[in-house]
Order: C-alpha cells, then sequence, then structure tokens
C-alpha cells in the first residue's frame, strides 16, 4: 500500500498564510495585551456611544458609507438636488458599525475606526472620489449619495496595513 498524502510544500502561498516565524511567549503576550487594550477602549466607546451603526438589508456582502443626503428632496433655484454632508462625512463616532444580518436577536456585524475608513478613502482616491459616488434610495424623501465596497475591499480595509496609520 502506498502512501498518497503528501506534506504540503513549505512556503507563503497567500496574503492570508501566517508567516513561518519562531515563536516568542513574551512578545505574544505582549501582542495579545494590545488586542485586549484595543478592545476594553472599543467598549468604553461603546459605552459611551461613541459609535454609529448602519444595517445592510440586501445580505450581498457589500458595505455602503454614506457620505451625503438630500433630505425632503431639497432643491436649488435651478431645481438641482441640494446634497448636505451626512454619514462618514460628518459622523462624531469614533467607531462604525456595519450590520450584514439582522435575524432578529441575532446577526452578524464588523466594527471599523471611523478614523481607518477615512484613511482607506483617501488612500484610494481612484476609487473613491466625487464622480464614483452613487445614489441609494433615489426614490425616497431622503436619497443618500456614498461609495458601496464590495466584500474584497471589506477585506482590505479589515486587513491591509497601510491603513494603520494616521496619514
Amino acid at each position: 500500500m502506498t502512501d498518497t498524502t503528501k506534506t504540503p510544500p513549505k512556503g507563503k502561498f497567500s496574503d492570508y498564510d501566517i508567516p513561518a516565524k519562531k515563536f516568542n511567549f513574551h512578545d505574544d503576550l505582549k501582542f495579545g495585551h494590545k488586542g485586549e487594550a484595543l478592545v476594553t477602549d472599543f467598549l468604553s466607546a461603546m459605552e459611551s456611544g461613541a459609535f454609529e451603526v448602519k444595517t445592510d438589508r440586501y445580505r450581498n456582502g457589500k458595505m455602503v458609507l454614506e457620505m451625503e443626503h438630500n433630505p425632503r428632496l431639497r432643491k436649488d433655484e435651478q431645481g438641482k438636488a441640494v446634497w448636505e454632508k451626512s454619514g462618514l462625512n460628518v459622523t462624531k463616532a469614533a467607531w462604525w458599525v456595519y450590520v450584514y444580518t439582522l435575524n432578529g436577536t441575532e446577526g452578524a456585524f464588523v466594527i471599523v475606526s471611523v478614523a481607518r475608513l477615512k484613511r482607506y478613502l483617501k488612500l484610494n482616491p481612484e476609487l473613491y472620489n466625487r464622480k464614483t459616488m452613487q445614489t441609494m434610495a433615489r426614490m425616497s424623501g431622503n436619497p443618500s449619495r456614498g461609495f458601496l465596497l464590495l466584500p474584497e475591499q471589506v477585506m482590505d480595509v479589515l486587513t491591509n496595513p497601510r491603513y494603520d496609520n494616521e496619514v
């Protein structure tokens, strides 16, 4: 009988692989404590109300970042829509909570710092600019405009170290 199982080759196969390295308990403990401090700060911010919640109706994995709205379909003297800053442009929240699945008392959501989302938009001007804004709820009494992030773009926001620091 021959062994048909193969030992996987060594090396990094994707951006999500954990790099081969020698682990150090003390370094790992310090890193874990940083994560705990972030969550503690986050929970304090939640308690003080420093969060904004947006909820997805469509369960398609996309994230909408509202930037402006047109309350009561206001128009200027020329009959052109008057758009006012809203959403991410005006929030005073520290955290942006995006609910992907809402099912009674259960659901699934991601939480991203507002500063990180703003850095993401600023560092990707070819994707996110006035010309690429999309209008949502066009037929409602309060349409909005903003950016639609595809699932892979959401993962980029969440994982790419490019968005870790101040711009």
